[in-house]
């Protein structure tokens, strides 16, 4: 079912033209299928249609990722409904075939990339995190996995009887990686390797119940701050701000019963807005029916504080997750409870950051569900933006940012291998890859200032050389001289 809707303009005017018309989104259902959806524009009247959709990603789809520079999308099927079950997929976004589908550890929920070709999955089910190596999008391979345990059940009995890690966020600096773990109420933080695997840097325990969800990094103007979408049921819906700032922020909703559930959390306009939907709330109302609420904030980049900007109608029933374009002026939200499912889009204006709740720019539904009313489960949008679009929020000091890191690291490898070894030797086999990788990667960010747009050309440059270089050997003192200088 279908349904669209003419514009209905914000008070500041945003310009039909500048929405995200032709775009295309992704939505995950638990119930089973994965669609892709486009949003188009005629003469003013938005329209969401199905375009293609697969089974192919297991039971229960669950998180979506796009892999932008190869072109591919991964699902992670949490498989909720089959016991100790997982897998993760692969497909094509052009055609939207299926390149692979691997088994996983139980219930994966969230699925991030940290790093290139670095695939990071938390298993809610499971107690675990996993890294994926996707260089060969055909054939994934697990790396890593890194299993929680806990000496007694936290305050809430049904939602922390063991680990549940539930979201996994990289930091702006691409050196760190937190894994946030409802059951235990703990922050686990890494570090990321020279390879791109994780190490492991310890715990940060919050509050007894605090149940932390997703999070989100802001770069602020001195620091950097952590923003923490928490609620283990019993608890008041709140963002909280650890590490940096540690204050609490109420979303207006939650209250002494604590039934409002956060659900997902993201950064708009380059941490200048923040977005939250709740769940369970009811507090709202959309077309004279309850609704859930999308709440969002304006952030002071020098104190961390975050000022309300408003309350949003979600536009139905426990709106699990949204996906904001790329240039922030439309919001799709995916209302999981709602029957039959619903997907709807709202315009958004990226300055002030209010939601046009009034009128949907289009609606979207499907009554494919399971017997428990779960239906969709997370969406995404795909969008293919010109390149000064791509990057508008990107400064000339946040790509020195990423140079020195992608530096450092090939660095701190190039002295690990003059200290073992006193003469220059051939890379080890499992390592040519990806120090090429990085060092392409050093040479290009200092001439492009959109590297990752460039990352799979690059990868397959390292790949050609590699075959055309089998021994290809390390000139240590040169290679450094070459890195610090950036010629």
């Amino acid at each position: 079912m279908k349904n669209s809707m003419p514009f209905f303009g914000l008070a500041n005017g945003l310009a039909n033209a500048s929405l995200a018309a032709g775009k295309n989104i992704y939505a995950a259902s638990y119930a089973g299928p994965v669609f892709r959806l486009t949003l188009t524009d005629t003469d003013g009247s938005y329209s969401l249609e199905e375009s293609d959709s697969t089974l192919d990603c297991g039971y229960n789809p669950g998180w979506l990722e796009l892999d932008q520079v190869t072109g591919t999308l991964f699902c992670a099927n949490e498989a909720y409904t089959i016991p100790n079950s997982g897998s993760l997929s692969s497909f094509s976004r052009d055609t939207f075939a299926l390149l692979s589908n691997v088994a996983t550890d139980y219930g994966p929920a969230q699925l991030t990339f940290y790093a290139p070709n670095r695939l990071g999955l938390v298993h809610y089910a499971g107690g675990a995190v996993s890294v994926w190596d996707t260089s060969n999008t055909s054939n994934l391979v697990e790396l890593q996995s890194f299993h929680y345990f806990m000496d007694a059940p936290g305050p809430n009995i049904t939602l922390q009887d063991k680990p549940y890690p539930h979201g996994i966020v990289s930091d702006p600096t691409g050196k760190f990686v937190v894994v946030l773990d409802r059951g235990a109420d703990t922050l686990r933080t890494y570090s990321v390797g020279w390879d791109g695997r994780l190490i492991d840097l310890g715990a940060y325990f919050t509050e007894p119940g605090n149940g932390p969800r997703h999070a989100v990094f802001v770069k602020g103007t001195y620091k950097t701050f952590f923003l923490c979408a928490r609620g283990a049921h019993e608890l008041a819906t709140r963002l909280r701000s650890v590490f940096y700032n540690d204050s609490a922020y109420q979303t207006g909703f939650g209250d002494a019963s604590g039934h409002a559930l956060p659900s997902e959390i993201a950064v708009a306009e380059g941490g200048t807005h923040i977005v939250l939907s709740t769940r369970n709330d009811g507090r709202s109302q959309y077309k004279g029916e309850p609704s859930d609420t999308i709440v969002s904030y304006s952030v002071d980049f020098e104190t961390g504080d975050l000022k309300l900007v408003g309350l949003t109608a979600s536009g139905g029933l426990w709106p699990r997750t949204f996906a904001l374009s790329g240039d922030g002026r439309v919001i799709a939200i995916a209302d999981q409870y709602s029957v039959p499912g619903r997907l709807i889009v709202f315009a958004r204006d990226p300055k002030t950051g209010v939601i046009d709740d009034q009128e949907p720019l289009a609606t979207w539904t499907t009554n494919i569900t399971l017997p428990d009313g779960q239906s969709i489960s997370h969406i995404l949008w795909d969008e293919k933006l010109k390149e000064e679009e791509r990057y508008q929020g990107e400064t000339e000091g946040t790509v020195r940012d990423q140079v020195q890191v992608q530096g450092q690291l090939l660095l701190e490898e190039f002295s690990h291998v003059r200290h073992v070894r006193k003469t220059p030797q051939r890379v080890p086999q499992g390592r040519k890859n990806s120090d090429l990788y990085l060092y392409l990667y050093f040479h290009r960010v200092k001439k492009n200032l959109n590297p990752l747009h460039r990352g799979a050309a690059v990868l397959q440059h390292g790949r050609e050389l590699l075959k055309e270089r089998h021994g290809l050997l390390l000139q240590s003192d040169a290679f450094e001289n070459t890195c610090r200088t950036g010629s």
